[in-house]
């Protein structure tokens, strides 16, 4: 395999291309590079939680509390933010108490309901996580290299296919919008 992603993704387009003729394959450098840079963005993100004592998706799901905490929150709604399975929620909820970074209450408007808020140490971690992101992380390096105009491009193509992925997506948060 080639080093420099452009090889690479020419040698997989050609590769492709012969392996299945007739197939269209112009989606696949959008699909590899989306792919390849998600992990390599995750990856250097989560070393960034790793820091400061968690994992890039406990940030994911601390700032989705953050965001609007005048909004009760409750395990299914950020479930569904976050686009992952009940299951994955309660497990996270149930460290991140534990933690002391979240706590649970019981729902003012549904008493066998539980709403979520963040602790003072959630925000402070939070914060602290924010901070670092953006004194470190390289996508955001990279981002504020690019052209002005390539920043407001670049944010729309992601958001307009963001807003796609997120109709079609089952339980997603704004699927019936």
């Amino acid at each position: 395999m080639p080093r420099k992603p452009v090889d690479q993704l020419n040698a997989g387009r050609a590769f492709y291309a012969r392996l299945l003729p007739g197939v269209e394959v112009d989606h696949f450098a959008a699909l590899w590079h989306m792919f390849t840079l998600g992990h390599l963005v995750a990856t250097d993100l989560d070393g960034i939680a790793r820091d400061i004592g968690c994992s890039f998706a406990d940030l994911d799901f601390l700032g989705t509390l953050a965001i609007d905490e005048r909004k009760a929150m409750r395990a299914t709604d950020i479930a569904s933010a976050l686009y992952v399975s009940d299951a994955v929620i309660s497990t996270r909820i149930a460290r991140l108490v534990k933690d002391g970074l979240i706590e649970r209450r019981r729902s003012d408007s549904d008493r066998r309901a539980f709403d979520l808020r963040l602790t003072d140490r959630g925000h402070a971690m939070l914060e602290q996580a924010i901070r670092l992101i953006a004194k470190q992380a390289k996508i955001v390096r990279f981002f504020r290299q690019l052209a002005p105009e390539d920043r407001e491009a670049l944010v729309r193509i992601l958001g307009d296919l963001h807003q796609r992925f997120d109709r079609e997506y089952e339980g997603g948060p704004y699927r019936d919008d």
